[in-house]
């Protein structure tokens, strides 16, 4: 489906229009989710606990409520159904800063595992009511991250029954299996979208397993027992599956990548116990690269034996006649960006986009665009069928190799040359710096001289090991030179060397990475970054400095080049397109590497950040400028059928937001892919951007150089920008030029509010468990008994609820003793308690308790004394809690903790109020 280069303006405007509408509304509500975690979090003490406990919950009644009203109406397109499902994530984002705040107010941090387990039992009626691919990835890692914590909370006291925390990986296991199969009975009948969720959960329940194995005690045994067993099996089952009834290259590839690893630890395994010598490593690498290259040529005749269309996320089930051969293809555009081939095209600039309505206005024009309906993703989504439109060149196909069977050769050069520097060092070869350097000159024009000359694809395999080898080796050998910038640039030269002589992709991929490399040291060197270190920076932190100086210039300049990289490759012949794509992406991967190293200021510290180091406020600048530059280079190329005020309203809007961007860099980049992708027709890229934007949200919570007040302050200041932004881009245009804000009127399911009704239950259920928790704690803080125990912090970050103390309570280590008669690391080893139970504590003459007895009820007890519940865990016992939470910046202040004052009910339920210091005195 092509626009071709008479196409009128109207339907490439409305495809503008509905990604930015998309795009706003998903990371406007995106960064909104991750403000309200980054508030939680930063536990301001400026606010009440009702003021809190308050505005979390109006947050989410408000988020949940507008999901209902949204699900009361049937989605009429596309787009309505993406922003609906949007809000649907952003309510469950609320809910678990909700239950986290709860967890923080009352000091419940001892198990994590029921935050996750609750925030996933609460989320499942609106993950069934949403019927959203990405509502239910969001849930399914909820629950496999629940579930991890339990058992590691737990596994220990199955060591001796089950063989250790291999029982764990299969549990997990088993538990993804289950999940993957009701997707697939889903998909079968036609209620869900097999393009992601399936190969998520094959990667989950075959990962699990093989890491047991890969990093076991004795794989040789471990595949005697159940987990071996269980992996074969499910390897077999799942292969059987994605290759006769329903085929997923992605999924094979996936187990074929299993296979690899285990057989190699295996065969390493049993080759060790023979010989117990480095000459081991050699034949590893060559089982290693032969099984890859089997494995691809075998993945390559699946791809060759079906139509491009089935290969793509929502190919149908082969029917019994087609199993064996490949089945009918499926219309162009179904339920997917169709693909696009990297071959050689017009002169006209590319621009693919996502699935959108019909735009009215272009739908006059008479040949204007040539689509097929989509269809639509869930029999009962509401969602009309849309066409999916391709505005970008003619193009035509050629064959190329498939990304999943790139990525499996990539795997197994990467571990190929891992063994051969292994063997390498280990066997004295490379005694010293000098000889590193020469042998790996030698490697490197050996593998150069193989990869041009070898016609099979495992002798390309082997030269791609040895010149990546050989690579690394010169930059060992150059380690001990004087001049770090002369060793960089030696290091450049001959990975470029490599690169443009070499015409293995894989090689030029990793021979991009030393490029990077190179890069970031020249750029670090080079930036005079030395002096800094020795001059007083009174407003910022030493992190924040290496994050400025050190990892932003590098990480702006491969920002830089992969971008210019991505948008030159269009240019070219399809000839030469090869040459640039494996730079590009290498670079965007170093980008993003490094942003999560790089920091960055608000635009109020700007000018001190330019008089303290004027080159990092320029990288700084241009980190934030690189969506700019993206969207105007994409405009400019279509600037004959875009109107001005979508040439001049996109980089205007986004250079308004890049000051947004100033304190996380990270994310200026994820949108440089985005922009990226969909300007270029490249919805890999597309998709990269969009995961390491999520990533960078994840790991931009843990940089401490910014306080979590602040980054939830610009975090939500920016997502209200994109939201108004978004009525900008999809309403303000059609209003002044007189057009229906809504699609034509066409027939759509009716009402369907059985799916309000159950997210209004949810939401019902959830202010009903939460509320009543709060009832209840309030309740034991009022009327419960003091107790104190003495106790031994240290303070990490927790995930979702911010700055604590990890404690360690000294009646826990009592508790042990006291059962097995014990001392208390003798029975910590060998004993201690076998289940939850409670002790009896009597208060000294300090009033601090000390453990009498453990029993397994709360009574019997005299009057004297009080009762506490404690359980057992992985890591020993646990009274009450093992974690104090405080408002970020304050760790001072509670170093000098020593006991901890708790509220104990009758029944032995504990609550921590606060912490004493040595005085018992309140902290």
């Amino acid at each position: 489906m092509q626009v071709d280069a008479h196409t009128a303006a109207g339907s490439e405007l409305h495809a503008w229009r509905a990604f930015l509408a998309r795009a706003t509304l998903a990371l406007g509500l995106l960064l909104l989710a991750s403000a309200a975690v980054c508030w939680v979090a930063a536990n301001w003490a400026a606010m009440t606990k009702a003021q809190r406990l308050g505005g979390a919950q109006a947050l989410l009644v408000a988020s949940a409520l507008l999901a209902a009203f949204l699900y009361a109406r049937p989605a009429p397109s596309a787009i309505a159904a993406h922003g609906r499902a949007c809000v649907v994530g952003l309510a469950g984002v609320l809910l678990g800063a909700l239950l986290a705040l709860v967890g923080q107010t009352y000091q419940t941090g001892a198990d994590t595992w029921e935050l996750f387990g609750l925030w996933a039992a609460l989320m499942l009626p609106w993950a069934l009511a949403a019927r959203s691919q990405g509502v239910w990835l969001f849930w399914i890692v909820l629950a496999n991250i629940a579930l991890a914590l339990l058992l590691g909370e737990r596994v220990l006291s199955w060591w001796v029954v089950f063989g250790g925390p291999g029982f764990a990986s299969l549990v997990v296991s088993a538990v993804n299996i289950l999940m993957l199969a009701i997707w697939e009975f889903c998909a079968w009948r036609g209620h869900a979208r097999t393009g992601v969720g399936p190969r998520v959960l094959v990667l989950l329940a075959t990962g699990v397993l093989a890491l047991a194995l890969m990093f076991g005690e004795s794989i040789v045994e471990g595949l005697g027992t159940y987990t071996g067993l269980a992996w074969v099996g499910v390897t077999l089952v799942l292969g059987y599956f994605y290759t006769r009834i329903r085929r997923d290259l992605v999924v094979l590839a996936l187990l074929a990548a299993g296979v690899i690893c285990v057989s190699l630890r295996v065969v390493g395994e049993w080759l060790l116990r023979i010989d117990p010598g480095v000459w081991v490593a050699l034949p590893l690498a060559a089982l290693l690269m032969g099984e890859a290259v089997i494995a691809a040529r075998w993945l390559r005749r699946l791809a060759a034996s079906q139509p491009a269309a089935a290969t793509e996320p929502d190919a149908a089930y082969l029917q019994p006649a087609d199993r064996g051969h490949a089945p009918a293809a499926a219309p162009a555009g179904l339920g997917q960006v169709p693909p696009r081939a990297d071959t050689a095209a017009s002169a006209v600039p590319t621009v693919q986009a996502a699935s959108f309505p019909p735009d009215p206005a272009a739908s006059a024009v008479p040949g204007a665009v040539s689509a097929a309906p989509e269809a639509a993703p869930s029999a009962g989504a509401d969602v009309e069928p849309t066409p999916v439109i391709q505005l970008g060149p003619q193009t035509t196909r050629r064959a190329t190799t498939p990304w999943y069977v790139q990525g499996l050769l990539a795997l197994s050069a990467w571990i190929a040359t891992l063994l051969l520097l292994v063997f390498l060092v280990a066997s004295g070869i490379v005694p010293t710096t000098s000889a590193a350097l020469v042998l790996g000159l030698v490697l490197c024009v050996a593998g150069v001289a193989i990869a041009r000359n070898a016609q099979q694809l495992f002798w390309r395999q082997c030269a791609t090991a040895l010149a990546f080898s050989g690579q690394i080796l010169v930059t060992a050998g150059l380690s001990a030179s004087n001049s770090a910038a002369g060793s960089a640039l030696l290091i450049l030269a001959l990975a470029a060397a490599v690169y443009v002589l070499a015409p293995d992709a894989i090689l030029r991929f990793l021979s991009a990475l030393m490029m990077a490399m190179a890069l970031f040291i020249l750029t670090t060197f080079s930036a005079g970054t030395e002096d800094l270190y020795d001059h007083v920076l009174t407003w910022m932190g030493f992190d924040v400095v290496r994050g400025l100086t050190l990892w932003l210039p590098a990480c702006v300049c491969a920002a830089w080049l992969a971008v210019a990289a991505f948008l030159a490759r269009e240019r070219m012949p399809a000839a030469r397109r090869d040459l640039l794509q494996p730079l590009a992406w290498a670079f965007s991967l170093a980008a993003q590497a490094g942003a999560l190293q790089a920091t960055g200021v608000p635009v109020w510290e700007l000018p001190a950040l330019w008089a303290l180091h004027p080159p990092a406020a320029v990288f700084l600048v241009l980190a934030a400028l690189l969506p700019v530059a993206v969207a105007w280079a994409l405009i400019r190329r279509r600037r004959a059928v875009l109107p001005r005020s979508l040439r001049i309203g996109v980089p205007v809007g986004l250079l308004i937001l890049g000051v947004c961007w100033l304190p996380a860099p990270g994310i200026a980049f994820a949108l440089a892919w985005i922009l990226s992708g969909f300007g270029l027709g490249r919805s890999r890229l597309l998709r990269w951007g969009q995961i390491v934007l999520l990533v960078y949200l994840v790991l931009y919570y843990y940089q401490l150089a910014v306080p979590l007040l602040q980054k939830s302050l610009w975090l939500a200041g920016a997502g209200v920008l994109l939201l108004a932004m978004r009525v900008v881009a999809w309403r303000l245009p059609r209003l002044l030029e007189g057009r229906p804000l809504t699609a034509p009127a066409v027939p759509v399911s009716p009402r369907r509010p059985l799916w309000a009704a159950v997210m209004v239950a949810g939401l019902v259920a959830v202010l009903a468990v939460v509320n009543t928790g709060i009832w209840q704690r309030e309740q034991l803080l009022a009327s419960g008994h003091v107790v104190r125990l003495a106790l031994a912090p240290v303070d990490p970050r927790a995930l979702m609820q911010g700055d604590y103390m990890a404690l360690r309570f000294a009646a826990a280590r009592d508790i042990v003793s006291l059962e097995d008669g014990r001392q208390a690391g003798v029975a910590g080893l060998w004993g201690g308690p076998r289940t939850d139970g409670y002790v009896v504590l009597l208060p000294d003459a300090q009033g601090v308790a000390q453990p009498v007895r453990v029993q397994p009820a709360p009574e019997p007890h005299d009057r004297n004394e009080l009762v506490l519940r404690y359980r057992l865990r992985a890591d020993g016992v646990r009274l009450v809690t093992n974690a104090y939470f405080f408002p970020e910046g304050q760790a001072e202040r509670y170093q000098g903790a020593r006991y901890g004052e708790f509220r104990v009910g009758d029944d032995g339920t504990g609550l921590l109020v606060r912490l004493l210091n040595a005085d018992l005195q309140p902290l």
